[in-house]
């Protein structure tokens, strides 16, 4: 699966020249082309710019936050793959970066395994973005460029939250997506109550029966797949 990354291109947000020179051609391995950026203007460019397909950014940068670089993406761009990077497992920036629809995280000095997991997972996000029937329990199917869902000959149409809420849940197949992810691409600016994303999700559960998705209590919600 990893081999589909071979025609891929990769944006590194990285101040370190070592760090750089070190990762680069373990990168290389993996994708077509790596482009470097050393400051969020130029990462910013290169994305206007070229065609990137996966985002790694460090997140200590020297004069810079990397997560005000992901989070400047996700208010436009949901699907594309980002990891970030990190001196040492920080548990507490793991929580604040949920909400990012990451797909990996990487802690320096990176190892072989590490990155292979993370190319793997960052293929697989790719992979289903290209998928057009996503097959529910119950014999539900999703279909993505239709934005509807269909079961048999039985065709239900969706509201614009409810499209959000199963693109939501497509490009998180074998993850958790958490109440905060909700409330940021499902209600965007709109206030999410707990009663309010309750009453969602019982409407969603009403239409589609109960056993495609699993609640994982005080955190959100997860595809039975």
């Amino acid at each position: 699966m990893i081999e589909n990354l071979s025609n891929k291109n990769l944006l590194l947000l990285e101040d370190s020249d070592d760090f750089i020179e070190n990762i680069i051609s373990l990168f290389n391995m993996f994708v077509k082309k790596t482009f470097i950026a050393k400051d969020i203007n130029s990462a910013n460019k290169i994305l206007n710019e070229e065609a990137i397909d996966i985002v790694v950014s460090d997140i200590h940068l020297k004069n810079e936050n990397g997560l005000d670089f992901i989070y400047k993406i996700r208010e436009t761009n949901q699907k594309i793959p980002i990891v970030v990077l990190n001196g040492y497992k920080d548990e507490n920036l793991l929580f604040r970066a949920m909400t990012l629809n990451l797909t990996g995280y990487l802690v320096k000095p990176v190892n072989f395994k590490s990155l292979v997991d993370v190319f793997q997972e960052c293929s697989k996000k790719l992979i289903s973005q290209n998928i057009v029937n996503v097959i529910l329990k119950d014999d539900f199917v999703y279909n993505k460029n239709l934005k509807n869902i269909a079961k048999n000959d039985e065709i239900f149409e969706l509201n614009k939250k409810e499209i959000l809420f199963f693109e939501l849940l497509c490009e998180n197949r074998t993850k958790i997506i958490t109440k905060d992810m909700i409330a940021n691409v499902i209600y965007e600016n709109e206030p999410m109550s707990d009663s309010a994303l309750n009453n969602f999700i019982m409407r969603i559960r009403k239409r589609f029966g109960k056993s495609f998705l699993h609640t994982i209590p005080d955190i959100g919600y997860k595809m039975i797949v």
